[in-house]
This record gives structure tokens, sequence and C-alpha cells, in this order.
């Protein structure tokens, strides 16, 4: 009783040292490591690394959500580097907009840490930067997250943080990336705390390194040159990010292992409030478990989304129904999580970096975008139907 109390109010009252419903954002002046055609954001005093390339107002916002230790710059560039290596790049060719947003890492360009800052916050801070932009630039308020590696965990609170900011998630695209679930995967060797409270895993690096130059060696060239993508792109991170690996939290000066506070954090339980996802994944070896386990981890919030959205509230539990449209209705049910919402493009757990990847993958978001649509009206329709008859 007393678990369940306490996760009952963590969910009704918030976590993390931000809390709120919406934040406030200012720009803030741009030191020197920050690159040209990037932004520094305060979202409720907290530093945000941001780029913004602007594309049609009708078509809804792509965002960039990176990975555990990364910068977004991995999926717009840096300077010297060759635009077309780069998903912003070919989301642009397709009419979109694009914001890359950085939580706050270790990294050079921030000028100070956040150990405290949460998964929660990490939510909030995206869909603060997104309404940003779209006022600043009047775009749509439909949003595309896409949550690459582990920015997966902030499928659910990025979808309500949105709500509250006015904005609509039109999906999430998970990016060979982990569904909000605290201890899910194995960490690959000891996550530390630093003195300043961040977490580091070097061994996380070499893996990196592994990625990165075989995503290299199929595009033929030095995609980001590895002393730059080290320096320039990774950073310790907030001890809270890491829930699907451990679980814990940053109280009182210190790592506090906490699986009540890590569930409600990630809010991975709250299947009535969470976004439809699609998922693109690489083909490698080298990235074993998205590729062999991606469509199976996120396909539990494809079928809940569904149901509880579109399926569940059109019934009252009545058998008069015509077999022939019910059947037809499961059909679309199954055919979402067997294929329509699910994608592969070839590489590593960086396929979509380097020019091959990058143009697949945005070709690919497009089209799950177009399945997605399809799936939901065709869904709709069979409902119309059978409560006509």
């Amino acid at each position: 009783m007393t678990r369940f109390l306490f996760v009952f109010l963590f969910v009704v009252f918030g976590s993390g040292a931000y809390a709120q419903d919406t934040w406030k954002v200012e720009r803030l002046k741009a030191t020197a490591d920050v690159y040209p055609g990037e932004e520094l954001l305060s979202t409720n005093g907290i530093e945000t690394l941001t780029y913004f390339k602007a594309g049609s107002s009708s078509k809804p916002l792509m965002i960039f959500v990176p990975g555990g230790f990364h910068l977004a710059r991995v999926a717009y560039g840096y300077p010297g580097g060759d635009d077309k290596d780069f998903l912003a790049y070919w989301l642009g060719q397709l009419g979109y907009s694009f914001l890359g947003a950085s939580y706050p890492t270790g990294n050079k360009v921030y000028s100070k840490v956040y150990p405290d800052f949460t998964i929660r916050d990490w939510g909030k801070q995206v869909a603060a930067s997104a309404k940003f932009y779209i006022e600043r630039e009047g775009l749509s308020k439909d949003v595309i997250v896409m949550g690459w590696s582990a920015g997966g965990q902030i499928a659910q609170s990025v979808y309500e943080a949105a709500q509250a900011e006015g904005l609509n998630v039109e999906l999430f695209v998970s990016l060979a990336s982990t569904p909000p679930v605290p201890l899910l995967l194995a960490a690959p060797g000891e996550i530390k705390e630093q003195a300043d409270g961040l977490s580091a895993a070097p061994q996380f690096y070499d893996l990196f390194k592994q990625y990165v130059w075989a995503q290299d060696e199929m595009n033929g060239h030095a995609i980001i040159p590895w002393n730059v993508f080290e320096t320039d792109i990774l950073g310790p991170i907030p001890v809270a990010l890491n829930a699907i690996m451990m679980a814990s939290k940053y109280e009182d000066g210190k790592y506090v292992k906490d699986l009540d506070w890590s569930i409600s954090d990630t809010g991975g339980l709250k299947f009535s409030d969470f976004p439809l996802v699609v998922t693109i994944s690489g083909n490698k070896i080298l990235d074993t478990v998205h590729a062999a386990t991606d469509r199976g981890n996120w396909g539990i919030y494809q079928i809940q989304h569904l149901f509880r959205n579109i399926v569940e509230p059109a019934f009252d539990g009545t058998e008069n129904i015509d077999p022939q449209e019910w059947q037809g209705l499961m059909d679309e049910m199954s055919y979402a999580t067997s294929g329509a919402l699910n994608a592969r493009v070839p590489g590593n757990h960086f396929f979509w970096y380097g020019q091959f990847g990058a143009r697949e993958t945005a070709h690919q978001i497009d089209v799950l975008r177009f399945r997605a649509d399809n799936l939901r009206n065709n869904m709709k329709s069979i409902i119309e139907r059978i409560k006509a008859k």
C-alpha cells in the first residue's frame, strides 16, 4: 500500500528539481564553444543547446533527442562537415523544420552541471524548446519527436509536457531506442559517479567509437573526426538519465537507487498517456540488442495507444457487431505491430549517421508517418461503419 501511494502521489504531483507544468524559455548569450547556427536557451534556468533549421510551416516540427552522453550535434553536424551526412539536411529536403535539442551534459558547451536533472525534466525541456521555436517561427503546433537510443526514455514525459504546452505529438519515432522501462538493459560495465555529481562510463566511449568508425567505413570517409566527436559531442550525464540501466536518482549530493521513483520519473507505465510510436532500427550485429528487440519492446506501447485511444472509447462491450467489420479492426491492430509501424535502415546503432543512412532514415520517417496516418484513419472508418449499422 505504501509503495502504491508513493507512486500515485509522484505521478500526480510531478518529479524533478524543476517540476511545474510549463517552463519559461529565454535566449542566453552564445559562448566560444557554441557552433554557428546553434543557440543556448535557458529552459527554467537549465542551459539547453539548440539548433533550428526552418522548413515548411504547415509540416510538423521534427525534434531530434540524442541518446546517452551525446549532444544533438550528431544529427546536424559540425563546422567543416558535410551537411549531407546528417539527418537535419535530409529532413529539410523533405520540407520539415528541424530542431536538435541537447539535454545538459558535462560537455564544455555548458557553463555548469545539473546532476539532479530528471527524465521528467528532460521531457519538459524538449517541449519548452519546441514551443519557443514554433512561436518564434510561426510553425504548426504539431511535432514529431525522434528519440535516439536512451532518448527513447522521454517518450511519455515529452508527450505529457507537450500537451501542457499546447502542442500535439503526432508521432514518437524510436531510432534504435529503448522504451522508458527502468532496468530493461544491462549496462556494459559500471556507471560511476563523478565529483560534480554527473555519471561517467568511459567504456561506452569505446563502443561509440566502434559504431562511428563502422559508419565512416560504410560512407567512405570520416563523418566527424573522432577527436572532434569526443570533445565536441560527448560528455557525462545526470544519473537519472540512466534509468534503463540503473534506476537511480541524485539526492542530497549522492546517487540513490530507487526503482519506484524511477518508474514514476520515466512514466513507462502510463499507457493511457502515451504517443503513437514508430520504430526504425539498424540491421548490424554490432547493435544486437536494438536490432533484435526494438520492435517487440515498443510493440506494447503501439498496441496500447491504438486500443486506448481509438478502439476502447468506441465500444461499450456490446456483442451486436458485424463479425467481418470486427475482424477487419482486429486485422488492423495486428498489422500495426507486424510491420506498418516499423522499419529498418542498414547500419549499426548509428544507422542514421552518414549520408547513406541519414537520407534513408528521413525517407523511412516520411513513410512511417504516412502509414500511421492511414492506419488510424482505417481504424476510425471501420468503427464508423460498425456504429452506423
